[in-house]
């Protein structure tokens, strides 16, 4: 496979794909044992991850959005008069995936939140949106892959922007998400990946809004520490995939049956010995 970036393929054909993103990293972290399951037996997407495609869709791609989603009105499917509107409505929007009304609500005011921080609105004024890019990792030779939300080149100078949705958008809240929930090794895989391709250094910002009112956003760039820490953490990820691959193994939590002694965790202890 040749290194390529600004490949346009649909999403799922871009999940389909066998190179290892950033998702498959963080659930081989967890053990090879969740990695190969999660592999073998896809997920179906959560209530909260349909939500955040359809505000992507509606940030980065509102021509996408406008085509793909509806807003789906509440019929009384126990009536025939209700039946009867509801078949007409599926009919006429075929194809579409159905919003409420109160998710259309949010979704237009995180939109307008994003738009309004003038930090969020110029890196969004120019660029490209999920433009997927496959590589070669040159340590381990693992096919790696990355899908950019949005790329900006200003100056020369590459920005890779992730949107995300989220409960906390604060400085604090959302470093206790970046560490929680690997964003950090997501981080690191897309500025490593883009250079193998490009030859080309690029930044790593979130832009990151939250979904209940008041739909506050805030903008981050990954500092070196957020990127070191997550490239140690994908670069150890790479290295027992290619093990588990190459002897066949996909072990979860003790590889070799061992019997380990187990405490409480830090807070706990501490808790006990102060009460």
């Amino acid at each position: 496979m040749n290194n390529k970036i600004g490949v346009s393929i649909p999403a799922d054909k871009y999940h389909q794909h066998q190179a290892v993103g950033h998702s498959g990293l963080v659930r081989i972290m967890r053990s090879p044992a969740h990695y190969r399951a999660w592999l073998d037996h896809p997920p179906e997407p959560t209530p909260q991850m349909l939500f955040g495609t359809a505000f992507h869709a509606a940030l980065l791609e509102p021509e996408k959005f406008g085509a793909e989603y509806a807003i789906a009105p509440k019929f009384d499917r126990r009536t025939k008069e209700g039946k009867a509107q509801a078949e007409t409505w599926e009919a006429e929007n075929a194809g579409k995936t159905p919003l409420t009304v109160e998710q259309m609500s949010a979704i237009e005011k995180m939109v307008v939140s994003v738009r309004a921080h003038a930090g969020a609105e110029s890196l969004l004024a120019e660029g490209v949106a999920e433009m997927s890019a496959f590589w070669i990792d040159p340590e381990t030779g693992v096919e790696c892959k990355c899908r950019p939300d949005w790329m900006q080149v200003d100056g020369g100078v590459q920005h890779i922007v992730d949107v995300k949705t989220t409960c906390d958008a604060s400085a604090e809240g959302f470093a206790r998400a970046i560490a929680t929930l690997g964003y950090d090794v997501q981080a690191a895989l897309y500025v490593d990946g883009i250079e193998v391709i490009t030859g080309c250094k690029a930044t790593f910002l979130f832009i990151a809004v939250e979904k209940d009112p008041p739909y506050a956003a805030a903008v981050y760039k990954a500092a070196d520490e957020v990127i070191e820490v997550g490239r140690t953490k994908y670069r150890g990820a790479l290295q027992l995939l290619k093990w588990c691959r190459e002897n066949d193994r996909w072990p979860a939590y003790q590889p070799n049956g061992e019997i380990e002694t187990i405490n409480l965790p830090r807070w706990a202890a501490k808790f006990d010995l102060e009460g």
